[in-house]
């Protein structure tokens, strides 16, 4: 974990410059030049300031731009991240406040999609490749037959970078990359040995701490407690606990409303198409939809199977509730409570939440979505469809297809004995407008909506999904699965990935590496290499400052700064206590009230 932190901060603080970070700077060009190797990139002089001329990795200011925007719009479901959005500084185009699981986070899943339209394409496929390494590294399950295709992957890939970046940018933990495969078959999957559960579990000890001046008492006190709890718990394990609370993960599996609570009237047709649904997958009724189909087709033998299903679609509710209470009143023993109250069907009036925990995850509607910071309306269901080729096809086939969509209505209906709740959802058409790009993202057009007559599913189908906007198109939006994974016997994995893709590598790829040259020619966006400077006492209340300021506003920033006024607005300098001294400085008048000014 601290590996792939500190690769991604050298990748990111090198792609946007950020000081204190970037492996890229005057020394790094001065490297090469002494290695004999990428001579273009050389500093060059320009009067009395030195100019590094823009690299392959090298972003302007526009790309940085974009990059900062896609990650400030990046919306995630609640216990995915932290809210990325607060980790981006748009006033100076960086990431800030990075912790472990940021990097982790953002290097998997975020970077390969914000670099989509950014950077020459040799480039952007290597720093992809990079972060499907760590995504198939840090995956909960692992087969040990690709392990050696990975190792050779992974040298391929830094090989690639040592093209592109600087000498310095390969240090220590770059090279550590090189031996997690070997790790990785000799203790494990990286997830059972890191450390972000005991950081977690860290913050539960921290809230046992009641008396702050005897906070290891506390804790120990707190833990004995519970532990002495937890045992009488499972020794009565048949036993109903009076004064518990119930266990929040059981909750979120079985079902729990959370926002909103208002009694609302559905039409008559909303209604028949919810039950039909229900009892489309419910296992008692799956005998009798069969009997139904066997009995249109003995009535209409020349009608074609499409025909069948459709007549069983409009028919099949009342012939069902009159089949069960015939079957009740001659013989009530035959018939369960849960088949007689599916067949009388639901009420009129149903409960209707903004917000839902099922299956493990937290579901909101669209409308609350807009009102929060996390995106939790983003839902996919794996449902058996039926394909025609044309109006005439009499042979239809029967496929699972996944489906995606957003959330719009959370509703609970009462079957008197039970309540089941449903999600009516905004379905994406499948038609053209869900489809898998070279690079292996999917990519869904929420704008197409499809399937209205068929807009509810069972809340215990639904999987969470969230949704990126495509930086290459703004008409497309990128598929990403909820890392949440509940298991009963487990618990709450908390920072597993559920959808695991292969690291491999597209044979178009493999000569990617071509006698291009090394410098950017979409842009002259370089920099002026940035001197170190001091400060040296000129009388009372006076300061003379060595600066030197690069052209395009990529300044340093530290913990001691002054402000240069200019035209644009303010510009933050560091200052330095050691280095060499410019020729160029400027006079600054120490001001008590107001601080310094020019």
């Amino acid at each position: 974990m601290h590996i792939e932190k500190n690769v991604f901060e050298s990748v990111i603080g090198t792609l946007l410059n950020i000081q204190g970070k970037s492996k890229d700077g005057l020394k790094a060009r001065k490297d090469l030049i002494a290695m004999g190797i990428r001579t273009e990139l050389g500093p060059l002089k320009k009067g009395k300031r030195t100019y590094l001329p823009p690299a392959a990795y090298t972003l302007s200011r526009k790309e940085k731009k974009t990059l900062c925007k896609f990650l400030s719009e990046v919306k995630v479901p609640e216990g995915y991240s932290s809210d990325i959005r607060r980790l981006v500084s748009m006033k100076y185009l960086k990431l800030k406040s990075l912790k472990t699981h940021d990097c982790h986070v953002i290097m998997e899943h975020f970077l390969p999609i914000g670099i989509r339209s950014i950077l020459p394409e040799k480039v952007r496929s290597s720093i992809t490749m990079l972060c499907s390494f760590f995504k198939s590294i840090c995956s909960k399950v692992i087969n040990p037959a690709i392990l050696p295709m990975l190792q050779k992957e992974i040298i391929i890939t830094l090989c690639e970078l040592e093209m592109f970046y600087p000498p310095s940018f390969f240090d220590i933990m770059v090279h550590l990359v090189v031996h997690l495969v070997k790790e990785t078959q000799l203790c494990g999957p990286a997830y059972m040995r890191w450390m972000y559960p005991v950081e977690r579990y860290m913050k539960i000890l921290k809230g046992y701490v009641k008396n702050r001046s005897r906070p290891e008492g506390c804790m120990v006190e707190r833990y004995i407690v519970e532990e002495a709890i937890e045992f009488c718990t499972e020794y009565l394990s048949n036993v109903q606990s009076i004064g518990l609370p119930k266990s929040q993960l059981v909750e979120k599996k079985e079902g729990k409303n959370l926002i909103g609570n208002k009694i609302v009237a559905v039409s008559r047709v909303e209604r028949d198409q919810v039950h039909l649904y229900v009892l489309h997958n419910e296992n008692e009724v799956e005998p009798y939809v069969e009997i139904h189909k066997d009995v249109l087709r003995g009535l209409n033998p020349n009608r074609n199977e499409n025909w069948i299903v459709r007549e069983h679609n409009r028919c099949f509710i009342p012939w069902f509730k009159d089949h069960i209470y015939s079957k009740y009143y001659s013989d009530p023993a035959s018939i369960t409570e849960r088949l007689r109250c599916l067949a009388y069907g639901p009420s009129f009036h149903v409960f209707s939440y903004s917000a839902y925990a099922i299956n493990g995850y937290t579901f909101y509607t669209k409308e609350q979505d807009d009102k929060s910071t996390m995106q939790n309306s983003g839902v996919t269901v794996v449902a058996e469809a039926m394909h025609i080729s044309s109006v005439k096809d009499l042979n239809p086939k029967f496929a699972n297809l996944s489906y995606f969509g957003v959330i719009e209505r959370i509703w609970v209906f009462d079957y008197e004995k039970f309540q089941i709740p449903i999600f009516g959802c905004k379905w994406v058409e499948n038609n053209n407008r869900i489809r898998m790009d070279k690079s292996g993202f999917l990519q869904v057009d929420l704008n197409r909506v499809g399937y209205k007559d068929e807009s509810f599913i069972l809340a215990s189908q639904a999987r969470q999904v969230f949704y990126v906007n495509d930086p290459k198109s703004t008409k497309w939006s990128i598929v990403l699965f909820s890392n949440k994974v509940i298991d009963e016997n487990t618990g709450d994995q908390g920072d597993i990935d559920v959808e695991i893709e292969s690291f491999t590598r597209n044979d178009q790829d493999e000569n990617i590496i071509s006698n291009d040259s090394y410098i950017r020619n979409d842009h002259n966006e370089g920099k002026m290499a940035i001197m170190k400077s001091i400060i040296r006492a000129r009388g009372k209340g006076y300061l003379k400052v060595s600066i030197d300021i690069c052209l395009d506003g990529d300044v340093p920033l530290s913990s001691s700064l002054i402000r240069v006024d200019d035209d644009v607005g303010y510009l933050k300098v560091s200052l330095y206590d050691n280095g060499t001294c410019p020729s160029k400085q400027i006079s600054i008048l120490s001001s008590k009230d107001k601080g310094p000014k020019i």
